[in-house]
């Protein structure tokens, strides 16, 4: 009996074996990781590079067929460090949630003092230069060459290497709070329609801002693609 009962325990282990399939931490890693990085591609034009630092196992085990992953919090905006929430899918069933943790670097040609810029001094071809680097922690506040075709000076002090950042940075922007813009619709990459609007905030060329609708008074957010030009995605 004892014999029948030991054979019968490791036929189900056998089974349960053949129907489960076992990936590395690595595979994981990977898989996650460029998830990650595709979602960012859309929101920047920099090089994305996105690194997932530990998993809390070394192999997962899942049932077998299709394993596929979702992010469910953290996917809708780049931080250079997070905890990911993601779910793991066997044949489109949900198995498990995995908390991983996340480091994300983004690199873009941004202007970079050549050497120790004064306050008020100007910023030019002689004073900056075009440089990739890492603009994880400042994004959103970066300067690319096109911005060396206005006239520019610092507001404050930048060390010889330092990124420029806008915001310490006197220049025209590209559209003005309270100003007229026009506002391109587009959908699919096509312009559908162009309004009259209202900008709620200053932008520089590749900013996102509110503008208003003049018709309808209705509000929405739109990339600054040139002077007092708006191109929202619908």
């Amino acid at each position: 009996m004892k014999k029948l009962i030991a054979t019968s325990l490791i036929l189900i282990t056998g089974a349960l074996s053949v129907n489960a399939q076992m990936l590395s931490s690595s595979d994981v890693k990977a898989s996650v990781a460029k998830i990650l990085e595709t979602n960012y591609r859309k929101m920047t034009n920099g090089d994305v590079e996105v690194k997932v630092s530990a998993t809390p196992f070394s192999e997962l085990q899942l049932p077998d067929g299709k394993v596929s992953y979702k992010i469910t919090s953290g996917a809708d905006k780049v931080v250079p460090r997070d905890i990911k929430r993601v779910d793991v899918y066997v044949n489109n069933a949900f198995v498990k949630s995995l908390n991983l943790p996340v480091q994300t670097v983004i690199y873009k040609d941004v202007l970079v003092a050549n050497d120790f810029i004064n306050r008020d001094q100007a910023l030019t071809n002689e004073t900056v230069s075009v440089k990739k680097m890492d603009v994880s922690m400042k994004m959103d506040y970066v300067l690319g060459e096109r911005a060396l075709s206005k006239e520019m000076s610092a507001k404050k002090a930048f060390q010889k290497g330092e990124v420029i950042d806008k915001r310490f940075v006197k220049m025209r922007p590209d559209v003005q709070r309270n100003g007229e813009v026009r506002v391109f619709f587009v959908s699919n990459g096509a312009v559908m329609v162009s309004v009259d609007g209202t900008a709620m905030s200053d932008g520089m060329y590749g900013d996102y801002i509110d503008v208003e609708n003049k018709n309808y008074k209705k509000v929405y957010n739109g990339k600054v693609i040139g002077e007092n030009k708006v191109l929202v995605n619908i």
